[in-house]
């Protein structure tokens, strides 16, 4: 986890920043027509800093260019970051935060195939993940030299049963204390309720 999620367009993304101007409270917008696009690592996403304050919109490529590999590093486990130091994470963690908005995120399960319609061989089942009550679903992320890495955590009871991994998962008036509070307190999602949709059972 996590190598997949749906971006929030920008122009939808700065009416929430309004609301979460004013009240930190993300919501979306009445019938706005928003045009879903899909993460994967190397992804252009625009994604919230905490710049001057508050909360700024960026353009960021996710993942982390290392020099030992080719493929960049998109996901930060938050007990490294948070671990013995120095590690390759805590400078971000300390200096960087940033919130990574989407309309839900995505695990393959662990076990659970389906035979894929493109090549005929068995593929892993995907899940979608999404805050009950709440079109947006929001992550935890650092960033540096304009790429962001998103926050990663063991998982809670709701993908536990699916994948191993899950990202630190925000509400919507945990943006602050991520951004520029108690943002170690957050480390732990046991309680964050997530609703699962398989959607490899429309495939």
């Amino acid at each position: 986890m996590c190598a997949h999620f749906i971006i929030i367009p920008q122009d939808e993304l700065e009416r929430i920043i309004a609301d979460i101007r004013s009240a930190l409270q993300a919501e979306r917008r009445g019938d706005a027509a928003i045009l879903y696009d899909h993460a994967y690592p190397k992804s252009r996403v625009p994604i919230l800093t905490g710049e001057n304050g508050h909360p700024e919109i960026h353009d960021m490529h996710w993942g982390y260019q290392v020099s030992w590999q080719n493929e960049v590093m998109f996901n930060a486990k938050i007990e490294t970051a948070l671990g013995k130091k120095p590690n390759m994470w805590d400078n971000s963690i300390q200096r960087r935060r940033c919130v990574v908005p989407s309309f839900g995120f995505y695990e393959p399960h662990m076990k659970d195939t389906h035979i894929s319609p493109k090549t005929g061989r068995p593929v892993k089942d995907q899940y979608r993940f999404r805050l009950p009550g709440n079109d947006i679903l929001w992550m935890a992320g650092i960033y540096e030299d304009r790429n962001f890495s998103v926050m990663t955590t063991a998982p809670n009871g709701w993908v536990k049963p699916v994948h191993a991994r899950m990202p630190v998962v925000l509400r919507p008036d945990e943006l602050d204390v991520w951004l520029y509070g108690d943002y170690p307190s957050l480390a732990n999602r046991d309680k964050v309720e997530l609703t699962a949709h398989n959607t490899s059972k429309a495939a």
